[in-house]
């Protein structure tokens, strides 16, 4: 709430005070700021802590370092929320060709940047082809980490959905009837 974002503020100020308001240290400070802000819906005042962030890290680290994309996917994640998609998926596309170079194309972290890039072009309205491509590299991720996960079933669906878009009932029918038996599976482990 709001005392916790006076605190950050305060942490902040801290180490502006001691270190300069261009040091580094100050990155960690920005970004968990520009959480609170983003939890309490100000976007607006994410977004430019964000940018500050990101500025700052351009001072120290590689345009291509790995540890930039998460202050990016997050202001990503912002400039979507204000309805600034283009830009939104730019980041998104950059944080994600970043993440597969750095840590592989079937990692978790790449799973986290697609997922964002999809809610992203789904709102854009990019082709349902290209989305349902998305969406099972991202399952194939999801079901490396934990195959009878929720996050799995959410994204079976959306596989159904896109499926059944174009037209595919074939394939449509054999994720329902996955769908069906982790949905089982789910709820038995649930009651236990």
């Amino acid at each position: 709430g709001k005392e916790g974002r006076e605190l950050l503020e305060e942490c902040l100020l801290i180490s502006e005070r001691s270190k300069g308001k261009d040091h580094p240290s100050s990155v960690s400070h920005l970004i968990n700021l520009a959480t609170s802000y983003s939890q309490s819906k100000n976007f607006v005042e994410a977004e430019r802590l964000l940018r500050i962030s990101l500025e700052l890290m351009a001072k120290t680290v590689s345009p291509e370092d790995q540890s930039i994309t998460f202050p990016m996917l997050h202001l990503a994640v912002t400039l979507y929320h204000l309805n600034r998609d283009e830009e939104a998926e730019q980041l998104a596309l950059k944080v994600l060709r970043i993440r597969e170079k750095a840590f592989g194309k079937d990692s978790l972290p790449v799973g986290e940047a697609l997922d964002c890039l999809i809610s992203i072009q789904t709102r854009l309205r990019r082709g349902d082809a290209e989305l349902l491509e998305l969406l099972e590299r991202v399952l194939k991720i999801q079901e490396k980490e934990n195959p009878w996960s929720e996050e799995v079933m959410q994204t079976l669906k959306k596989i159904v959905y896109y499926l059944d878009k174009l037209g595919r009932k074939d394939e449509k029918f054999s994720i329902q009837k996955r769908l069906s038996v982790l949905r089982m599976k789910y709820k038995q482990r649930v009651q236990y």
